[in-house]
């Protein structure tokens, strides 16, 4: 277990039937993760678990404030930029930035997470707090903004767009 924020996070959740755990195992055991952040979608191994916002369950996360939200996708996103791609790998995320291998250093690429890992891990960690409602385009950081960019990740940002509730917008 880990902590992001003094919030547990399982490395390898317990199988359970919320959708973080379900994707997370899945992930774990080499499923297929394909994560929308335009369409508030996610598909496991052909599977729509998300789909355009609908889904049937339970998340797995509980909703958080915006700032708390923030801060976990950071947490989040640096195990991303600093993760390991599979040897001849490029696991690159459609949304996101990670570094290239011959920009890790020793440390990172001895100890750093699977690349696939952390970008499904990321993804879907956006994609949750989204849906639960932790991220709005009416929070301070958000409101009225195009985007939200981390201080602490420049090149980490979210897109206002992502957060519509109405995809279609």
């Amino acid at each position: 277990m880990c902590l992001i924020l003094g919030i547990p996070f399982l490395k390898r959740p317990v199988k359970t039937d919320d959708i973080y755990s379900k994707t997370l195992s899945a992930m774990a055991d080499g499923a297929n993760v394909v994560v929308s952040l335009a369409t508030h979608s996610l598909v496991v191994d052909g599977m729509r678990l998300i789909d355009h916002g609908q889904w049937r369950g339970e998340l797995g996360l509980v909703a958080v404030g915006e700032d708390v939200a923030l801060a976990m996708i950071e947490e989040a996103y640096a195990a991303y930029e600093s993760s390991v791609p599979a040897h001849g790998g490029n696991e690159q995320s459609r949304w996101f930035h990670a570094r290239s291998i011959d920009q890790l250093t020793d440390h990172e690429l001895a100890t750093g997470m699977d690349r696939s890992e952390a970008r499904c891990r990321l993804e879907v960690l956006v994609l949750l707090l989204i849906l639960n409602g932790s991220l709005t385009t009416d929070g301070p950081k958000m409101k009225g903004k195009w985007f939200w960019q981390s201080k602490r990740h420049p090149q980490l940002v979210i897109l206002t767009e992502w957060i519509k509730t109405d995809i279609n917008q």
